[in-house]
C-alpha cells in the first residue's frame, strides 16, 4: 500500500487533532481512572474499619501485663479440653472440661465463653457456662451465622484465671 497516494489519514478519522479536543479527552480518560480510584476506595473504607476493640493504643500498652498474665496461668497449670461447637435447630452447643497440672476436675469455675466474628460487627455473643458434672461445663449459643468464629473462653477460680482461644467452623448438624 502507497501511503502517499492512500485516502486513508489515521490523524483525521476523528477530525482534526487540536489542542481543545486533546484536552477534552486527558480530562475524559483521568476522570475515569479517578471516578473508577475513588469507588474502590469508598468500598474500602465503609465495609470495615479494620478496628477489632474500641481501645486498641491501651491494650498495646498491656502488653507486657499481658505477657505476665500468661506465664501465671502457665503456673497454674490448669488444662481444658474444648469440644467443637454442636449445631442443631439454630442453636450451637459448647463444652469444656477443665483439670488441675494432677488431672483432678476443677469445680465451681466461673466461666465466660464468646463466640467472635471475625469477619463482621454485631454479631458477637457471650453467654456464661453452667457447671453439668465435675469438672464439665456446658453452654448453648444462638448464632446467627454458619462460618468460622473465633470462641474465647475465660474462667475464674479460687485458684487463678485462665484463657484460651480458639477458631471453630459452625454448621448445621444433619
Amino acid at each position: 500500500m502507497n501511503v502517499e497516494n492512500s485516502d486513508y489519514h489515521p490523524t483525521l478519522r476523528f477530525g482534526k487533532m487540536t489542542g481543545r479536543r486533546f484536552l477534552v479527552g486527558m480530562i475524559l480518560a483521568f476522570g475515569v481512572i479517578f471516578a473508577v480510584n475513588g469507588f474502590f476506595i469508598f468500598k474500602a473504607l465503609s465495609t470495615f474499619d479494620g478496628i477489632e476493640i474500641d481501645d486498641a493504643y491501651q491494650r498495646g500498652r498491656a502488653y507486657n501485663k499481658d505477657l505476665a498474665a500468661m506465664e501465671a496461668q502457665r503456673a497454674l497449670g490448669w488444662k481444658a479440653e474444648l469440644s467443637d461447637p454442636v449445631t442443631m435447630g439454630g442453636v450451637t452447643h459448647f463444652a469444656a472440661r477443665f483439670a488441675d497440672r494432677d488431672g483432678v476436675p476443677l469445680q465451681g469455675l466461673k466461666i465466660k465463653v464468646t463466640f467472635w466474628r471475625p469477619v463482621s460487627t454485631g454479631d458477637d455473643r457471650s453467654e456464661a457456662m453452667r457447671e453439668v458434672a465435675p469438672g464439665r461445663y456446658e453452654a448453648d449459643f444462638k448464632l446467627a451465622h454458619e462460618g468460622n468464629w473465633i470462641v474465647r473462653i475465660a474462667a475464674q477460680g479460687a485458684g487463678g484465671k485462665y484463657a484460651e482461644e480458639m477458631r471453630a467452623f459452625v454448621k448445621q448438624a444433619n
